[in-house]
């Protein structure tokens, strides 16, 4: 199914000079999905959101959302135009394999840019004296906002390194850590950017187990997880990390509808790449080098008009990733 967008966000300015004049009907206003407080969705897309306003001239509304799979089903319904996901939500939206998706195969969005990293952090207050995957089995573990990517891939993770809590259970990030440390739950597993804002906030005041994985585990979960590496949670990362910690994770990009007009897509695309010490400033994991690899890796396809912003940047997406 193809949704229209045109009756839905209007029609009308005039086209910023530099692009092509072949696509000179551009949208009035696009809604861009964003997240939750306390994840880096909320500060990365309102950002990215003014510098294309800036350079493109069209107006952008925000969104709150879950995350990373509620921003694809907001583009499915024609309710956004723009968003953020991670490559593993995306490869299950794809093929229609992850529980939130009941089956169906989602195809109405296409990979605009690289973001940054999100990692699998883990903790547990030390008086609880977890320090292991294995003493996750029978607690009760938030795993961060419903529609996120934890909310849909750490369930599955859990399973395939053999942990079964009694239950897990969504919210807000601060609501969760508020309620590891009132006893409610036992640990908190949030797939985001490091270091989770809110994990540090409770970090500064109190004593937490940062829970890593083995090699077998970290291995286990890349066979079974689409999109999902190995990653490091650096030393000194979080207040009072002496070490590194072994971790799973994956591939945050921005994403936008299948009928954005190329010149649109190329041009919230170029404002991103032209700004990217923006954006390290507001999210330290944005500071790395951006790559299109795990996305292509994760057979997502990117928006032509994406592409050719990317390849400015030197960055290649052969052919048979790039769809209308």
């Amino acid at each position: 199914m193809r949704l229209s967008r045109r009756g839905l966000i209007g029609l009308g300015l005039a086209l910023p000079a530099g692009f092509a004049a072949a696509d000179t009907v551009w949208p009035t206003a696009l809604v861009m999905g964003t997240g939750r407080p306390g994840g880096y969705y909320t500060t990365y897309g309102p950002e990215w959101g003014r510098l294309a306003e800036a350079s493109a001239g069209v107006e952008i509304a925000f969104r709150a959302s879950g995350g990373a799979a509620a921003n694809i089903l907001l583009i499915e319904q024609g309710e956004a135009q723009l968003g953020m996901t991670t490559v593993t939500v995306a490869a299950e939206a794809m093929t229609g394999e992850g529980a939130w998706t009941a089956g169906v195969k989602f195809q109405e969005f296409r990979a605009l840019f690289p973001m940054f990293p999100s990692v699998l952090q883990i903790v547990a207050p030390q008086p609880s004296g977890i320090v292991s995957l294995a003493e996750l089995a029978g607690q009760v573990v938030g795993i961060g906002p419903d529609g996120g990517t934890g909310a849909t891939a750490v369930p599955d993770i859990f399973a395939s390194v053999g942990v079964l809590p009694a239950r897990v259970l969504t919210g807000d990030y601060e609501q969760q850590v508020r309620d590891m440390f009132a006893g409610r739950i036992a640990a908190c597993a949030f797939i985001a950017a490091p270091p989770v804002p809110a994990i540090v906030s409770a970090a500064m005041g109190r004593k937490l187990s940062l829970i890593g994985f083995s090699q077998a585990e970290v291995e286990q979960v890349a066979r079974t997880s689409p999109g999902m590496t190995r990653m490091v949670l650096q030393a000194g990362l979080f207040p009072g990390q002496s070490v590194a910690v072994a971790s799973v994770g994956t591939a945050n990009f921005a994403i936008g509808a299948a009928s954005l007009q190329d010149t649109v897509a190329e041009a919230v695309t170029m404002a991103a790449l032209r700004n990217q010490a923006d954006f390290a400033a507001l999210v330290p994991a944005a500071a790395q080098t951006p790559e299109t690899a795990p996305i292509l890796q994760g057979g997502v396809m990117f928006h032509p008009g994406a592409v050719v912003a990317l390849r400015r940047f030197g960055m290649d997406v052969p052919k048979k990733f790039v769809e209308a």
